[in-house]
């Protein structure tokens, strides 16, 4: 990972990376500290930090024993990145 994140700009996003892999074209998305694994890929800056929110945003709803497996999969759907 070091390697791969030795070029192009890193975004600090709400505990992620998202690294510039060419910029406005490909960026890569890492998890928090202290994995820093790669999750995904996006297009655009923009579309990696709605990933990382729509990420969040599961997380925040798996944390809450109100929510329904209809509301987790809607979840799901919304955060994949076309």
């Amino acid at each position: 990972m070091i390697e791969a994140m030795a070029r192009g700009m890193n975004i600090y996003y709400r505990g992620y990376v998202i690294h510039e892999d060419v910029r406005s074209i490909c960026y890569t998305i890492y998890d928090r500290r202290p994995d820093r694994v790669e999750l995904a890929t996006s297009g655009t800056a923009r579309e990696a930090m709605q990933w990382v929110d729509s990420r969040i945003n599961i997380e925040e709803k798996l944390r809450d024993t109100q929510v329904s497996l209809q509301e987790l999969l809607s979840l799901a759907r919304a955060s994949v990145v076309a």
